[in-house]
């Protein structure tokens, strides 16, 4: 019988999630006899001591988990169908114990929903669906009392057709607010070259019959762009950020936020853009402990985003990756997601980084991206979790939602149905009829029944998260790719100053493996922590045994 107390498969600081990472280490035991030599024990730190430590400060958002929530399907306070800021407010010691630090709300400003919210009618207050600005004081109020950040999100690119300033601009041509958006008494200006976003329209110009002029916008017709060469809506802007910082909120996550100016020079990141960047950065920096994290518009390195590293963003997501690993996973190679990760660590300004998404609102649900093959997405996870970067998670990814079939706005509304929390009716998340229908098969995926089963994709991430903990070196330490003889075998060292740690994936789904690399220079005999796999140090050497789709973390010093 295997024996899950060794410390083969948990550290002893540990005991507090033992359930879970007892369920984990399963899959690590066998019924063949212990090895006559023991696994190595290193010294062990207090890892709930080390996360206050790594989670406090100004770089806390680099060790820091995120969990992005739709407020609209997180959980209905008030039996209206529609998920509030008292229903999050509510979960956090559920989300909190999943091993989230920081949240990030989809916008909750008031908006007519002609984009789930992306259409921002009041910059300065919550959507009556959502609550009150007293229930966002709430929610601030009880996450950092938990040690939770709460990130919104902000967008600055376009208004709704509905805001205030839109409706004064649009009035006439010599208003305060005349220039405040791009009007043109043609469909086009040479000054401005750009066409719609893909997938928001054929044309960027809409004719107004109240001004008598087309105005521009990259995305709908109800989301007009705002005029940034004009110095009233930078520092309109500018204001906006400092309001919400004022109240409490400990960042933002900036939409679309490469395309506030366009000349005839470029459509996205021009030199004014970023000179913007460090306007905001040097607000955020009046604050303590804030972050703003970038989406770009486009793939490719995020590097533009950062400046030299101290003087734009703090964060910027790596599309080339959420958008990629799934063909990644479906070639069982293990190079180009080493590729991609080396070149990010090369590309990258010293103390920038990128965060990590496997899924958000804008994709389809990881469960459906990789057809439902469970161990597809978990070893996703694990290289989102260890890889150099800020992991991101989706609501409901830690319980692989199923996409819905119910369309409310647009398509993207079946990766955002309501959170199942139960098997109550209403799935817990409602006493009332839900704005939208849940995603397929909530009798299996909602929080109860994964919680109860040791082998749930929600106990697979609680106890990956824990890995990460208050563990430095998957933060801001070193990355080393361990090239091996089998090419299907990703192994990759993760370093701080003290402690050091080696990760393996097989990206191999139909059968075991085992590679050898040749330089690995270990600083000393693995210790496995999660998984399946094994690893032995051959004096500089290293070998690796993976069983299909498996995986395996080990500690080396």
């Amino acid at each position: 019988m295997c024996d899950l107390t060794s410390p083969l498969l948990v550290a002893s600081t540990w005991a507090h999630l033992g359930a879970v990472l007892l369920a984990l280490g399963l899959a690590a035991c066998s019924s063949s006899p212990p090895p006559a030599t023991p696994e190595p024990a290193y010294p062990e730190k207090d890892r709930a001591a080390e996360a206050v430590r790594l989670l406090s400060g100004p770089a806390w958002y680099r060790h820091a988990v995120f969990y992005e929530v739709y407020v609209r399907s997180l959980q209905d306070s008030d039996g209206d169908g529609v998920g509030d800021l008292p229903g999050l407010t509510s979960r956090l010691d559920e989300i909190q114990e999943l091993g989230v630090d920081a949240l990030w709300l989809m916008p909750v400003m008031p908006s007519p929903f002609a984009d789930s919210g992306y259409d921002v009618s009041d910059y300065r207050g919550i959507h009556p669906d959502y609550g009150t600005m007293a229930d966002l004081d709430a929610l601030l109020a009880a996450a950092h009392a938990r040690g939770m950040r709460v990130m919104l999100d902000l967008v600055m690119n376009h208004t709704s057709v509905d805001h205030p300033w839109f409706q004064e601009s649009r009035k006439d041509r010599t208003n305060p607010r005349a220039d405040w958006y791009i009007w043109s008494d043609t469909p086009s200006r040479p000054d401005i070259p750009c066409g719609p976003v893909p997938t928001f329209g054929t044309s960027a110009w809409t004719w107004d019959d109240v001004r008598g002029q087309y105005y521009f916008h990259r995305f709908r017709e109800a989301q007009p762009d705002l005029n940034f060469w004009n110095p009233e809506v930078e520092a309109a802007m500018l204001d906006v950020t400092r309001f919400w910082l004022d109240r409490g909120v400990d960042g933002f996550r900036c939409d679309v936020v490469g395309l506030l100016y366009e000349s005839a020079a470029g459509c996205s990141l021009i030199p004014e853009t970023t000179a913007y960047f460090q306007d905001l950065r040097g607000v955020l920096d009046g604050y303590p402990d804030r972050a703003i994290v970038a989406e770009p518009t486009w793939f490719g390195s995020t590097a533009p985003f950062f400046g030299n590293g101290q003087d734009m963003f703090h964060l910027a997501f790596d599309f080339d990756f959420v958008f990629g690993w799934p063909s990644h996973f479906e070639s069982a190679m293990a190079q180009p997601i080493a590729d991609h990760f080396t070149a990010v660590q090369q590309g990258l300004p010293p103390g920038a980084q990128n965060a990590i998404q496997l899924g958000n609102h804008d994709v389809p649900r990881a469960y459906e991206r990789v057809g439902g093959l469970t161990s597809r997405w978990r070893r996703a996870a694990l290289v989102q979790a260890t890889m150099p970067g800020t992991p991101f998670l989706y609501y409901g990814e830690e319980l692989a939602l199923r996409p819905g079939s119910q369309v409310v706005v647009d398509g993207r509304d079946r990766s955002r149905t309501p959170l199942p929390w139960s098997a109550a009716p209403g799935w817990g998340f409602t006493t009332g009829q839900p704005w939208i229908a849940f995603g397929a098969e909530p009798e299996r995926t909602n929080l109860a029944a994964e919680r109860a089963d040791p082998g749930s994709d929600y106990s697979f991430y609680r106890g990956l998260l824990a890995l990460r903990r208050g563990r430095e070196a998957f933060g801001t330490g070193s990355l080393r790719v361990l090239p091996t003889d089998d090419p299907s075998i990703l192994l990759y060292v993760r370093e701080s100053v003290d402690e050091t740690y080696v990760v393996a994936v097989g990206m191999d789904e139909a059968a075991a493996r085992t590679g050898v690399a040749a330089a690995a220079n270990l600083p000393g005999d693995p210790r496995r922590l999660l998984g399946d796999a094994t690893l032995v140090r051959e004096g500089s050497a290293a070998r690796v045994t993976v069983p299909a789709a498996g995986m395996g973390v080990f500690r080396v010093r």
